[in-house]
């Protein structure tokens, strides 16, 4: 079976170069087929900067940081790209590698057991009959729920002790702490889609819009109650007033929800943004939009309600001090500037709001979104400066890491800047 892995590594990783679409990946394979490797992760950096999540850079990265010997470079590089393409065996396998040279047997296993299963192959297997294929089939779909139900939940725990921590502190209705358990999750189990959810949640009932949006996008595949993520979205593009965004979601939810009380409600606002009114619809008076919309929010993750397993029945939580919603808003209102690419306003409403923070990573996360407008400005030095602020003055906070790889792509680029491309 190892021979196998590294067979289907090697092939993974070459069907992957010779897919690539983006020029710079290939130009990247040409550099590092010559051994210059500081040219190849120029080429990746360049790619990453434009677009974090790109699972294919990341891979690219982590292969010539292994040529390098660089490996705990290539397993950090290995991770996020299957933390954003799960199903990127070669990624999973290079991580194991790089493990071993590393001399850490155990965590070169672990490595292995997050990989997604592989069917068996038999060369001298004989093509089966017609009628086999028949019984074959049939007994699939006897069995299709019961495989589907696991399909998504092989590589990851629910019912391990952190998890179950991390869930009793989100069912006291303490978030931070329940969002700093479900971290350490992650931190073992990257791409945990139940954490995500949980900690989306959290963030959501924080006021934390965009850091709950991303936790939620990468929460689908819990197979608890990742269908809710759907609703949490729409709620949140509700807030931000982005109709076709939080119609698309409901659509999604109402396809998944089997709720039928919940299902109604999305049904009829679905019909309210399109325009078409609904026979109870009333004049909505920005007190009553509020109540609405919080009452469609549900306590479907509550152990101790298991029935109630939707987000149309969560009561009204209490209203949260003036100062803080005040800060809130000036947040949503960085954070929709930055997306927009309106960087001065932007970073003058981070500057704002970054006294008015209380909370470590809450602040390690403005210094972070400020560091990436100087960074994307190419104000290299002022970029750095965020960056390390972030990192040596909240080492503990979930955006430290990030902050970390961030400056040293901010020094790497600045020494490079000559020879990076120009949007």
């Amino acid at each position: 079976m190892k021979n196998f892995c590294g067979i289907f590594a090697f092939l993974c990783a070459t069907a992957f170069v010779c897919a690539a679409t983006d020029p710079r990946l290939e130009q990247g394979a040409r550099f590092a087929a010559v051994g210059n490797y500081d040219k190849a992760l120029g080429e990746y950096r360049a790619i990453l900067v434009e677009d974090p999540h790109n699972a294919k850079a990341y891979f690219a990265a982590a292969e010539v940081r292994f040529k390098m010997k660089d490996f705990s470079g290539a397993v950090s590089n290995y991770r996020l790209a299957y933390q954003w393409a799960p199903d990127m065996v070669a990624a999973y396998e290079g991580a194991a590698k790089s493990f071993e040279r590393l001399g850490d047997k155990t965590s070169a296993a672990n490595e292995r057991k997050k990989m997604p299963q592989i069917p068996d192959f038999d060369d001298g297997k004989k093509e089966e009959a017609p009628e086999q294929k028949a019984e074959a089939k049939a007994k699939g779909k006897t069995e299709e729920k019961k495989t589907d139900a696991k399909t998504s939940d092989t590589r990851f725990s629910y019912s391990s002790p952190a998890f179950e921590k991390a869930r009793k502190l989100f069912d006291s209705k303490d978030y931070k702490a329940s969002g700093n358990a479900f971290r350490d999750v992650l931190a073992k189990e990257p791409g945990n889609p139940g954490a995500y959810y949980f900690a989306g949640v959290g963030r959501y009932e924080l006021g934390e819009l965009d850091k709950a949006e991303y936790n939620l996008k990468n929460s689908f595949d819990f197979p608890e109650l990742g269908y809710n993520a759907h609703y949490y979205l729409s709620l949140i593009y509700k807030k931000q007033n982005k109709k076709d965004l939080e119609k698309a979601e409901l659509e999604a939810y109402v396809k998944l929800s089997t709720n039928k009380n919940a299902v109604e409600k999305a049904k009829a606002r679905i019909a309210e943004l399109g325009g078409k009114p609904t026979e109870e619809k009333k004049a909505d008076s920005p007190q009553e939009t509020k109540s609405q919309e919080v009452a469609n929010v549900a306590a479907s993750e509550s152990s101790s309600v298991k029935e109630s397993t939707d987000v149309a029945e969560m009561e009204q939580p209490a209203s949260s001090p003036a100062a803080a919603k005040k800060t809130e808003g000036s947040l949503d209102l960085a954070n929709q500037a930055y997306k927009l690419g309106n960087y001065s306003s932007a970073l003058s409403l981070y500057h704002d709001v970054l006294n008015s923070l209380k909370d470590d990573d809450s602040k390690s996360y403005v210094l972070l979104q400020m560091g990436n407008i100087y960074r994307s400005r190419r104000d290299y030095r002022s970029a750095v400066a965020k960056y390390r602020e972030s990192v040596e003055m909240y080492p503990n906070s979930e955006w430290a890491s990030e902050s970390q790889r961030a400056w040293e792509d901010a020094v790497w680029q600045e020494k490079n800047a000559a020879v990076l491309p120009r949007k």
